[in-house]
């Protein structure tokens, strides 16, 4: 399965805490933002994860922009 540009990934760092790290495109600038989001559970992170992509995709529908990248 190929995976999408800002689907985001999830790993562990060597404290043992798990982190998500989804990467978008600033509006503006059209830089490139990553977020970082840590949870002390593989499913807490992942969980933090699809509440970020969520709240993005309901303010990108909201504000009438795309998600698409060229």
């Amino acid at each position: 399965m190929e995976r999408k540009y800002g689907n985001g990934s999830i790993y562990r760092r060597q404290d043992g805490r798990w982190v998500a790290a989804v990467c978008s495109r600033a509006p503006v600038a059209g830089k490139t933002v990553r977020t970082y989001l840590y949870g002390k559970t593989k499913q807490e992170a992942l969980q933090k994860k699809m509440e970020l992509l969520a709240k993005r995709k309901e303010l990108a529908a909201t504000s009438g922009l795309t998600a698409s990248h060229s």
